[in-house]
């Protein structure tokens, strides 16, 4: 890190990865990769945290410092115990889900129940005092029974909150409004002299879940968990009825209907019935529904999403709109942001705390501990992780810690060996932009020129680096590149379709890659009306794979021009079959593959014929170095397993073939998946891969579900944030927001790991992210999931879409964007995936 002392007496340290200088702000003590450690923080780490001494440098890399961790790193959940060994309840045998559903109806204001698995029986406690267990009384262990005790405490959280609050939802997790004395549009209003509109609101949501949580340290015990959170709610309660009477257009938007739950106090969930296309004989007509296309106003409301509610601000309040936003978004402030956010739980916390103390379960007391921080005995494991090196060069042995620096010093990994080094790109745009594209082009192959950027950066304190100089030719390394254009009158499927027929008919060869003018407002148009899909598909049915340029981004000032050609040229160079960096580990000794799986969903609005699509990906390891190996073609969601079992077999033959596999040599097949596998679906892969490998090696599985959708947050308020420019102004962001890298291990099965950190937050208004929930299957007879988190970590580094780190793994990425390219082409006409899968794509990253 070096630092520079600026006129203004502050201190900058320089950003490797970006070139420019950060303010370095006081209580910071470290940096490591992209991402500025500060706040209070320990030396050395506790001998409780998985630490692998080995592993803190690379085999090929250079050595890379791993941060500290601060104290005040937090969870937002809190223990829950209870003061007794035993405890009394009910035992029944369970025939059905019919008996189960019956018995939680009848008696849900007077009993929890639960089903256990593991003996096929349905448990109850008694929660009112006068009641006795249903099925027959039996005594069960405290720690056997905590996920039963969870339910038990549930119920009674919903039978306090019910005449309190309004309740959102019964459980998993439980959900309830805050009062409507803290009822935040309602106070922004109010704040400008003005009366609050009856119905249109924004209010607190309190979110209250009981987890299992497995043992976190070898001597401990599982624990019941008590998971909390706050966030906003939208309240559009006023029909359209209402609405078309005070002259609101409500055409375009959703509408949602919201039936009685027969409870006091208690929500049933909205329904959304359609798109509002006009008014006609004092019905709503629909144009994308489920129902009926009619509908009466005065029984349905707009659906609560922000737009909707930002419309009627501005409808009900003209003139004091803007100010009444930007009172409403620092009132939401503290229910997003990462240390408010924390705030607010602890109050959250410190009233449900009250209230389980005068409780009693089962004769049992019990007692709710303090929010998890790292100082705590429960708090769980820390998994040390390092940014990994990369290779670079001719050769593949040049080493660096950032891709983007090391490619400018050394070129990309193994360069001279890349087929298409004097590419043809073809480049078909409107006749109206094409002296706009043709400039665009020139900075692609060439690069942002030097001097104007000086110029472009001039009044600066410090200039940082020009970070696309050289361009394709300079910087990767290309002898030549060849454009060929080929102009468009319309912005039209067909006109587009005819220019690539004209530009394929007059060029001797295939064009190695193509360039696509599109429009911003293209995404707005059908699949099979988008010019874009058009072309795409008609390029790629002949083996050229596309790169689509927004023809609003060649009026970007230099300054951002520079940095998109630059991430713009990084993307190509993949597409056409070069690996502008690959990341470099220790090698084991066993032979590993792994295979990711993403999935999209493809519809023609909300309620049309929907398709859900699987990509996948297969990334493997050879020489200890990690590179994507190929993709298969989408496949329905129906008939994924199939493909996934294909793909399999088409993987290891040709890998095992490559990468000279002997006889006994250990295989791992680690599987990155965005849903849990079912049993039969691993029982499958296992039986295929047996008689693939026919017993001549020992093959161990790991089956991994990473997920963002999940209640766990992470908060470390010693962060205090990076700098940045918005408006000309100097702001904050990422307070509170833990460091990127940050992993924790809950049980032995699931780790959460936080990749989007202080750095890699957009603005101080994007709240907290949370982070990856990782869950490894109990079927997978792999289980280190330290190298497996590790191992995501990273795959999050190793995306050739932009130079910086991803907010996933690649695995997943990749899959992700196969499977929604794919699905979107479905629907284009003459469109046949099959040229992917045996054709000059098949191993191309056209996807990118």
């Amino acid at each position: 890190m070096k630092r520079d002392a600026q006129p203004d007496g502050r201190r900058y340290y320089r950003d490797q990865q970006t070139e420019s200088l950060v303010e370095f702000k006081s209580g910071q003590l470290g940096h490591i990769g992209n991402e500025c450690y500060s706040g209070r923080v320990k030396a050395q780490l506790q001998t409780r945290e998985h630490d692998d001494t080995g592993s803190r440098t690379a085999a090929s890399g250079p050595f890379i410092k791993q941060f500290s961790y601060s104290d005040g790193l937090s969870l937002n959940l809190a223990p829950v115990s209870f003061s007794q060994d035993t405890f009394e309840a009910g035992r029944t045998p369970y025939e059905d889900d019919a008996q189960y559903r019956g018995l939680r109806e009848k008696h849900q204001a007077t009993h929890a129940f639960r089903y256990d698995v593991r003996d096929r029986a349905i448990y109850d406690i008694a929660m009112v005092i006068d009641a006795a267990p249903l099925g027959a009384p039996i005594s069960l262990r405290t720690q056997e029974h905590l996920a039963l005790l969870g339910k038990a405490v549930n119920h009674a959280l919903l039978e306090w909150l019910t005449p309190r609050r309004t309740i959102l939802r019964r459980a998993r997790p439980l959900q309830a409004l805050g009062s409507r004395k803290a009822a935040l549009l309602s106070a922004a209003i109010r704040d400008q002299g003005l009366e609050a509109k009856s119905g249109l609101d924004v209010l607190v949501r309190h979110s209250f879940d009981l987890r299992v949580l497995g043992a976190p340290h070898h001597a401990s015990e599982p624990y019941l968990a008590l998971v909390l959170d706050v966030s906003t709610s939208n309240e559009l309660d006023i029909s359209l009825d209402e609405l078309l009477k005070e002259q609101f257009d409500p055409r375009g938007c959703y509408i949602c209907t919201r039936a009685d739950s027969g409870e006091a106090n208690v929500l049933a969930r909205l329904e959304t019935l359609g798109r509002i296309l006009g008014l006609k004989n004092g019905k709503l007509q629909l144009n994308d529904f489920t129902g009926e296309e009619f509908v009466n106003p005065s029984a349905v409301i707009l659906e609560p999403r922000q737009e909707n509610l930002e419309a009627l601000i501005r409808h009900f309040y003209p003139r004091n709109a803007p100010k009444i936003l930007q009172g409403l978004r620092k009132r939401r402030a503290p229910y997003a942001t990462a240390n408010a956010k924390l705030a607010e739980i602890r109050k959250v916390h410190g009233g449900v705390a009250g209230y389980l103390e005068t409780l009693r379960i089962a004769g049992m007391s019990v007692e709710i501990g303090a929010l998890l921080q790292r100082s705590s005995t429960l708090f769980p494991p820390l998994v040390s992780t390092e940014r990994p090196g990369f290779l670079f060069g001719p050769q593949g042995r040049e080493t660096g810690a950032y891709p983007d620096h090391g490619i400018k010093q050394h070129g990309p990994y193994k360069y001279m060996q890349h087929e298409r080094n004097e590419p043809i790109v073809a480049v078909i745009c409107e006749s109206r932009f094409r002296g706009r594209i043709d400039q665009l082009a020139r900075t692609l192959r060439d690069g942002a020129d030097e001097n104007a950027w000086q110029e472009a950066m001039r009044g600066r304190s410090k200039v940082p680096d020009n970070p696309f100089r050289g361009g394709l030719i300079g910087k990767l390394r290309l002898s030549r590149v060849q454009f060929e254009f080929e102009e468009v009158t319309e912005p039209t499927p067909e006109a587009y379709r005819q220019a690539i027929q004209r530009l394929l008919a007059r060029l001797p060869e295939t064009p190695d890659l193509a360039l696509v003018q599109v429009r911003a407002d293209f995404k707005q148009l059908r699949n099979e009306r988008n010019p874009y899909f058009a072309a795409k598909a008609a390029f790629m049915t002949v083996g050229v794979p596309v790169q689509s340029v927004q023809a609003e981004t060649a009026d970007m000032q230099l300054a951002n021009l520079a940095y998109m050609t630059n991430n713009l040229a990084l993307a190509a160079y993949a597409k056409l079959g070069g690996s502008p960096f690959v990341i470099s580990t220790r090698m084991p000794a066993t032979h590993e593959l792994v295979v990711g799986l993403g999935y999209t969903e493809v519809s023609e609005g909300r309620f049309g014929p929907k398709s859900r699509f699987v990509g996948i990906t297969t990334v493997f390891q050879g020489d200890g170095r990690y590179l994507v190996w190929g993709q298969t073609r989408e496949v329905e969601f129906e008939n994924y397993a199939d493909a996934l079992l294909a793909s399999l077999k088409t993987t290891i033959d040709s890998v095992r073939k490559d990468n000279n596999w002997q006889p006994r040599d250990r295989v791992r097949l680690v599987f990155h998946v965005y849903k849990p596998l079912k049993h039969i679906e691993i029982h499958a892969i296992k039986r295929l891969v047996a008689e693939l490998l026919k017993g001549e090696h020992e093959v161990e599985f790991a089956f991994l579900d990473i997920s963002r959708f999940h209640d766990f947050a992470l908060f470390d308020p010693s962060q205090e944030g990076v700098t940045y420019y918005a408006d000309r102004r100097q702001l904050l962001k990422g307070v509170g927001v833990p460091l990127r890298g940050i992993c924790i291990q809950l049980d032995q099965r699931s780790a959460l790991l936080q990749l989007t950190g202080s750095k890699e937050v957009k603005t101080a208004e994007q709240g907290l992210p949370r982070p990856l929930r990782l869950t490894l299957h109990p079927d997978s007879d792999f289980s280190d999931l330290t190298y497996l988190a590790r191992q995501v970590y990273h795959f999050s580094y190793l995306s050739w879409r932009s130079y910086f780190p991803a907010l996933e793994p690649v695995s997943i990425t990749y899959s992700r964007l196969i499977a929604n390219a794919l699905g979107n082409l479905r629907s284009v006409p003459g469109w046949n995936s099959t040229s992917l899968t045996v054709g000059h794509l098949r191993s191309r990253m056209w996807f990118l």
